[in-house]
């Protein structure tokens, strides 16, 4: 809980450095939305369990599930044009007869 603590006293000191910085003030309201956005995403964080360790555990599983069955279907792809391949050459061979 204290490292949150700390981890929002930076962000928050970032994002007031930032807009101090900004020479122009016809986009400071857009750039404030934004981070004011994305303060709110950060104090939500810990209520959604978001930052928690079995998160991130399952979604390590998911995009390695995902990435297996992405590389399953690219091998089957692969295997269905080379069936189309023959395909083409048989159709080929029987018109040249």
């Amino acid at each position: 809980m204290i490292t949150w603590v700390k981890d929002y006293i930076v962000l928050f000191l970032v994002f007031t450095l930032v807009l101090y910085l900004l020479p122009s003030q016809e986009y400071r309201g857009y750039i404030r939305f934004f981070l004011e956005l994305v303060l709110v995403l950060f104090c939500l964080l810990p209520l959604l369990g978001i930052r928690d360790k079995e998160f991130q555990v399952r979604w390590d599983e998911t995009y390695q599930s995902f990435y297996e069955q992405m590389e399953q279907r690219h091998q089957e792809a692969e295997s269905m044009e080379f069936l189309n391949q023959e395909y083409l050459d048989a159709i080929t061979e029987g018109q040249e007869e």
